[in-house]
């Protein structure tokens, strides 16, 4: 008749048992030497580990012993396991000894490999967050977790079909397949990239006008607030899907309102593609502006900074007939205001059907 008592996942198992002879009588008093195995199986099959105690003293057919001090467990412990025994280098004692665990030991083989088999795992707290499946916490520092591996370190994250790493080979961080970001990977808003404690631009809002005019609005011209028609049309050059411009005269502004709903920022970046259309002459221009207000005329001394000219392209090309072309700008201020108005025109003189402009590919940038 045997015992045993066991200690999952540490160093040593703790074994004591009784060894009878054939006859069902204790083993006599003395110095034995036992061989202790360890199987997957109750019979048959292979040892996977195994130890020899020489002078083991076996008193009323008691022994007991320490394993793992001689040859250290380098088996998982995740299965069951069956301990066979031999004395003296006999046959050994039939049937094997299945190795059994205490209550709290189940938790830590699970039912499938799986640690622990319910709850969340807590490393440094015995309340853990239950929405998290580990929770690590040190509450007398900086808690850390290593991933150390001999030339790359490899942290996969994985959900259905898609797969995605982030690797470190020594000497620096990459996500070599993007695919696992299929929409790319999101910020929250107020959340930044700095590069050398420098944040850099986002993108904040984009119009491309595929489907309506995105909130634009036409009007006689920067410093007014009378309304005139414009339209949204499809262009046959590449450079643009579609484009706004005033169809009445070429001097009306195009006008949108933009709000930052609370993104922060101290600068404003619009980048855009002008485009010139018709008979231009020499010296006429189109311009892009900030504006805090729909008519932001304060004067002539535009004293209040309230319009502020921040793109300006001049026809210096001598003579009428001057092809249509596209130019693909951009201009930044230095601003913190949620809300502002972008303005573009031109001072050209003439009926749009003569001369006129447009606008595509509107990019609102912060940082």
């Amino acid at each position: 008749m045997h015992s045993a008592s066991d200690i999952y996942g540490q160093a040593t198992l703790n074994i004591q048992g009784i060894v009878r002879k054939s006859t069902g009588a204790n083993i006599d008093d003395g110095t034995y030497s036992m061989t202790f195995r360890l199987y997957t199986t109750s019979s048959g099959g292979s040892n996977i580990w195994s130890e020899t105690h020489d002078n083991m003293d076996i008193t009323s057919g008691v022994y007991g012993a320490v394993l793992g001090l001689l040859n250290p467990f380098t088996i998982p412990f995740d299965q069951p396991y069956f301990l066979g025994i031999s004395v003296d280098g006999a046959a050994e004692v039939s049937p094997r000894l299945r190795l059994t665990a205490s209550p709290f030991t189940f938790s830590l083989i699970g039912q499938s490999n799986i640690f622990p088999s319910t709850g969340t795992v807590g490393l440094g707290t015995i309340s853990p967050d239950t929405s998290a499946l580990m929770h690590v916490k040190n509450n007398t520092g900086t808690s850390r977790m290593t991933i150390e591996g001999k030339d790359t370190a490899v942290i996969i994250m994985k959900t259905r079909t898609n797969t995605t790493a982030i690797t470190f080979n020594g000497s620096k961080i990459s996500i070599p397949d993007l695919s696992g970001f299929p929409q790319g990977a999101n910020l929250p808003s107020g959340q930044t990239i700095k590069y050398n404690n420098v944040p850099t631009w986002r993108l904040i809002e984009e119009d491309i006008f595929t489907t309506d005019t995105e909130g634009w609005e036409c009007t006689e011209n920067w410093n007014s607030s009378t309304a005139k028609t414009f339209e949204r049309f499809k262009p046959e050059g590449p450079f643009s899907p579609f484009v706004l411009r005033p169809n009445q005269d070429g001097k009306n502004s195009l006008k949108k309102q933009f709000n930052l709903g609370g993104t922060p920022h101290t600068m404003v970046k619009v980048v855009f593609t002008f485009h010139f259309f018709g008979t231009w002459d020499i010296s006429e221009f189109g311009y892009g502006a900030f504006g805090s207000r729909n008519a932001p005329y304060d004067g002539g001394g535009q004293t209040s900074g309230v319009f502020q000219l921040g793109w300006y392209k001049t026809i210096d090309i001598v003579g009428r007939n001057f092809p249509n072309h596209n130019i693909r700008a951009e201009m930044v201020a230095q601003m913190t205001d949620d809300s502002f108005w972008v303005i573009f025109g031109s001072n050209a003189d003439s009926p749009s059907s003569d001369e006129s402009y447009g606008i595509s590919n509107i990019q609102v940038w912060v940082r």
